[in-house]
């Protein structure tokens, strides 16, 4: 009979913790069908006014959401990505092209499902695309900085996770302040991408390429 380790941590597989992003997402979604009016009422409490908010501020939100526009994102996922292989890791530089590409496809899939319309009821301070949730900005932005943060060594993780899961939560949150999403889209988004770096993490920890 085979004896368990003592110390040996439970393996979680990917698809357990897809499916508890897509809980989450789904609590979501509740919101975004049962509290419109909740998410109306925080959209116009958070965000900015051209002629009543500091031009600092808005430039400086621009700034961000600029930063996690695709181009930016997907020069960032390929460097992580290019990083992993310099370092002789080739299933993790792999997962973290998989994994975050994924989680940009679904989120514009869930875009067409949902087919919610951009807020109309605060000016728009930044261009954007034709369909609200979730916020792609949000997945992606989630998707890969978390990600790549899991992915360095345990020694390193947690600072890096810190700062990670802060400049994605910045930019989330730029696309509200600027009046270009609702609050929900920015929270589906960042649980459908927190998903999936989990889901990337585990799958590592899978193949036998996360560092403990």
């Amino acid at each position: 009979m085979r004896r368990k380790h003592p110390n040996s941590a439970p393996n979680f597989t990917p698809a357990l913790l897809l499916g508890l992003a897509a809980v989450l997402l789904g609590i979501a979604v509740t919101w975004l069908h049962l509290g419109t009016a909740q998410d109306a009422a925080a959209l116009r409490a958070v965000a900015l006014r051209q002629g009543s908010s500091a031009d600092q501020m808005i430039e400086a939100m621009r700034w961000i959401t600029w930063a996690g526009d695709a181009a930016q994102r997907s020069i960032v996922m390929i460097a992580c990505a290019a990083w992993l292989f310099w370092k002789k890791r080739p299933k993790a530089g792999l997962i973290m092209l998989i994994f975050p590409s994924l989680a940009g496809a679904t989120s514009s899939l869930l875009k067409q499902i949902f087919a919610r319309a951009r807020p109309d009821i605060v000016p728009h301070l930044d261009s954007f695309g034709n369909l609200s949730f979730p916020s792609g900005h949000a997945t992606s932005a989630v998707a890969i900085l978390l990600l790549a943060a899991l992915l360095l060594p345990k020694q390193n993780r947690p600072l890096w996770i810190g700062l990670g899961l802060s400049t994605a939560l910045l930019i989330a949150a730029s696309r509200v302040l600027l009046g270009v999403h609702w609050p929900s889209d920015v929270l589906g988004g960042i649980l459908l991408g927190a998903g999936f770096a989990l889901a990337g993490a585990a799958t590592a920890q899978r193949v036998g390429d996360r560092p403990r």
